[in-house]
């Protein structure tokens, strides 16, 4: 599974946790998808994984 959305292509985003002491390790922030049911523009049903902004946002039709 690619950690991408299929709709807005959001994908994970890297940076460093930074602690007290100033020591850096890098770290990963990974967008929250789903796996859901999507109605597609020609009208077909697949499965696609959405994050949950698009699916709050309303660019998605759940099936």
């Amino acid at each position: 599974m690619a950690r991408k959305c299929e709709i807005c292509g959001k994908s994970p985003a890297t940076g460093n946790t930074v602690a007290k002491s100033k020591v850096t390790t890098r770290r990963v922030w990974k967008p929250n998808l789903q796996k859901i049911r999507v109605v597609t523009d020609e009208g077909t049903v697949r499965r696609m994984y959405v994050c949950t902004k698009c699916l709050k946002s309303g660019k998605v039709q759940k099936a």
